[in-house]
């Protein structure tokens, strides 16, 4: 029984939101293929189909009937899927101007500069 609720629910599907629903017109394709073999009894399957697919459109007296073939016009049945989403907050950044900070960088051939010097972080270990 759950095999066969899956096969309807996953055909249900497929027939909704693919292209497979044209897959349900095939019985007016042999129909219009017989109509056709009743007008012109040298028309085999292959010509037909090279005549209504293959070829260029031709606007005759059948052309209503041709557009119902299957996969002659795409999407007439189409399922739309909508997933409801939460609208998006409102985010607003104000832009601050960032202070110039002028920094003095002691230069290494400075006289008042020594590598010696106690604020220097490259000294040895101290005992306290």
């Amino acid at each position: 029984m759950k095999k066969w609720v899956a096969i309807f629910f996953l055909s249900l599907y497929l027939l909704g939101t693919t292209e497979a629903h044209q897959l349900l017109k095939l019985p007016l394709l042999v129909q219009h293929y017989f109509q056709h073999k009743a007008e012109n009894n040298k028309i085999t399957l292959l010509s037909f189909l090279n005549m209504h697919y293959a070829e260029t459109v031709v606007y005759d007296a059948d052309y209503a009937q041709d557009m119902q073939l299957p996969f002659k016009t795409h999407a007439e049945n189409f399922c739309l899927i909508a997933v409801p989403s939460l609208p998006t907050p409102k985010f607003e950044m104000e832009i601050v101007a960032t202070p110039v900070v002028k920094q003095t960088i002691p230069i290494v051939n400075d006289p008042g500069y020594s590598f010696l010097s106690t604020q220097d972080i490259f000294q040895p270990p101290k005992n306290v």
